[in-house]
């Protein structure tokens, strides 16, 4: 194995670079520059180009380090077009590298495709590094430390407000931060009525409560949120396809708990975040497993509807929500 060689994998492409960015500066002695830190984007630079790169002895510096953004070559997805890697020359690279140029690759994807000779090479001459998405506790530190960083901080019922409305996704956090930091022009706090008028729901978070108005019996809640996200340009595919995914993570998470998995043994299990977990069981707790089967089942019926049928498909779907 390559202590030179080094694979940054996971969802959130800003965590990776951050990753990327600690090992860049711990290996080098000096500040950045064009000599000692290269960049690549192997959707648009070839393979040969960035090997050539790395086997070429630095100038005007000691040491060198090679990125290489969305190595795409790793996972299973498919190249783009006009692109056409060096597959065998990559892994003959990784087998046989020895140099002393930095070579981290980054791949925004929460899992590598280990049935791949690549891989497998990678995996025996390279360090791996999954960046997990962070924790709800670990995000709400992450949000209080970036507000005080910016000379800002937040309540804690705004905070949990937020929370509620954004999900656990790093990229909508930190874009709504943004705009709340806007908001408040001088004014150091966010309060609760700041969120309230600021921050938009997910597009997740409102199909969850969309969910939690059907097993509420808010019928006419859930209509009028399906009928806002549609006038938002949302398709009634891809909203029924939400919702159908949510109610398998509760009939999964209400096998899975009542087996005695906890809340995190469940996230991984099924391979979500806790924080989707932690929603799904406030939820199924108010539905028996026959239930969740029966509505899991009627998803499945209009899915065909919406794909077959010519009726409306706003007027299909609402059909389904009253249905239940």
């Amino acid at each position: 194995m390559s202590d030179m060689i080094y694979t940054i994998y996971g969802e959130v492409p800003e965590l990776i670079e951050k990753k990327a960015n600690e090992l860049v500066e711990e290996y080098l002695d000096e500040p950045k520059d064009d000599f000692n830190y290269i960049r690549y984007n192997m959707y648009e630079d070839s393979l040969n180009q960035i090997i050539e790169e790395t086997l070429t002895m630095p100038f005007f510096s000691d040491k060198k380090v090679v990125i290489v953004q969305n190595a795409f070559v790793f996972t299973g997805e498919k190249a783009p077009k006009d692109v056409n890697p060096n597959i065998e020359g990559l892994i003959e690279f990784l087998s046989k590298y020895d140099g002393s140029t930095l070579l981290i690759f980054e791949v925004n994807h929460n899992k590598l495709d280990e049935r791949k000779k690549l891989v497998k090479t990678l995996k025996k001459q390279a360090n791996l590094i999954k960046i997990e998405q962070m924790s709800e506790k670990e995000m709400k530190n992450w949000i209080k430390s970036y507000l005080h960083e910016n000379y800002k901080d937040i309540k804690e019922d705004a905070l949990n407000l937020f929370i509620e409305l954004t999900g656990i996704n790093y990229n909508i956090i930190k874009q709504e931060l943004e705009k709340l930091q806007l908001f408040l022009g001088d004014r150091p706090t966010i309060n609760r009525q700041d969120v309230h008028d600021i921050v938009n729901r997910s597009l997740e978070q409102n199909v969850f409560l969309l969910t939690d108005y059907i097993q509420k019996g808010k019928k006419d809640k859930a209509i009028h949120l399906v009928r806002d996200l549609i006038a938002m340009k949302e398709e009634p595919i891809k909203l029924l396809a939400l919702i159908t995914s949510n109610y398998r993570l509760f009939y999964q998470s209400k096998i899975l708990n009542e087996k005695g998995y906890s809340g995190q043994q469940i996230a991984k299990t099924v391979n979500v975040h806790p924080y989707r977990v932690k929603l799904a069981l406030q939820q199924a707790r108010y539905y028996q497993l026959h239930q969740l089967l029966n509505i899991i089942n009627n998803c499945a019926e209009t899915d065909y509807k919406l794909k077959s049928s010519y009726m409306d498909k706003q007027l299909i779907l609402e059909l389904f929500i009253l249905s239940l």
